[in-house]
């Protein structure tokens, strides 16, 4: 199996000048082999599955931070359904992260054993966000030589800091930024979503809510372990 993250531009030149590396604020946990889980539900709070994350590597250079996680899939027996990587940057002042979570699981369980191909823009995150800010968008391709059929573009757009609240689930109570957004998916079947997501700054995703074009509610995710 292979997979391809193409870098921007902007992005390589924090190895080939690392001066340019500022500090910036990191909406996820920092230590290698900090544990993260979160459980995810339907529109019924009915447990569908569960994903546990672990910081596995951690680079530094010239004051970037470049996080590696494994993510791991189960089903809602318990059951491991798939493992896949994610990196996190923290850089110039803004914190990024791939759009690997924006890629439906049991899709990727389909295609495990073909080659592939993954590559787009990843989201941004700015040291400094208030209320009424617009976020960068983000896109990520999923490209499959052998089953054209399977390719997929995923966009994030409007994305927008709608407030800054307190959080409380089984991992605790987190102060977080509520930002809201819509997705378009360009696959078989066009798919526009809309979705709001609570992150907190050194933990990462609190909760998380999906919803169909109409505006109703079709699942949630919330963060039930934090282990550092």
């Amino acid at each position: 199996m292979k997979r391809i993250f193409l870098l921007s531009v902007f992005g390589l030149l924090v190895f080939i000048y690392p001066g340019l590396a500022q500090d910036c604020t990191f909406f996820y946990p920092m230590e290698k082999g900090t544990l993260i889980e979160l459980k995810h539900y339907n529109q019924k709070a009915k447990l569908q599955g569960s994903t546990r994350q672990e910081i596995i590597d951690k680079q530094t250079s010239g004051g970037a931070v470049r996080l590696t996680i494994q993510s791991t899939f189960f089903d809602e027996k318990g059951n491991e359904m798939m493992t896949s990587e994610l990196t996190m940057e923290c850089k110039d002042g803004v914190f990024t992260f791939d759009m690997d979570q924006y890629l439906n699981d049991e899709m990727m369980s389909g295609i495990e054993d073909l080659d592939f191909t993954i590559e787009g823009d990843n989201l941004e995150f700015p040291a400094k966000m208030s209320p009424g800010d617009q976020l960068k968008d983000g896109t990520i391709r999923l490209i499959v030589p052998e089953m054209t059929m399977m390719n997929m573009t995923t966009r994030v757009y409007n994305r927008k800091v709608e407030a800054i609240e307190n959080v409380t689930t089984e991992a605790g109570t987190f102060e977080c930024y509520k930002i809201s957004y819509d997705v378009f998916t360009d696959a078989m079947i066009d798919i526009n979503t809309k979705g709001i997501e609570w992150i907190a700054r050194d933990a990462g995703a609190v909760r998380s809510e999906t919803y169909n074009k109409n505006g109703k509610l079709t699942g949630y995710s919330e963060l039930v372990r934090l282990e550092k």
